[in-house]
């Protein structure tokens, strides 16, 4: 399942899943670069940051936000 990170404080990735269920991981339990938008796979064992699926979510969201503004 993949999740987002919302915000980093105080050593944890505060994450929302697809769900919009809203939950914490340590940073130290995330392999990978993280930042604010990363976008996680829960492997079961721990979380790896996705950088592929994190630019497909921006480009789909970027197309929607222009296809708002196309006449």
């Amino acid at each position: 399942m993949f999740c987002s990170v919302d915000r980093i404080e105080e050593g944890l990735a505060v994450c929302v899943n697809d769900m919009g269920v809203t939950f914490a991981v340590k940073l130290s339990d995330i392999s990978g670069e993280v930042h604010e938008g990363s976008v996680l796979i829960d492997t079961g064992s721990g979380y790896i940051a996705c950088p592929g699926e994190e630019q497909k979510r921006r480009d789909e969201n970027f197309s929607l936000a222009e296809s708002l503004f196309d006449e």
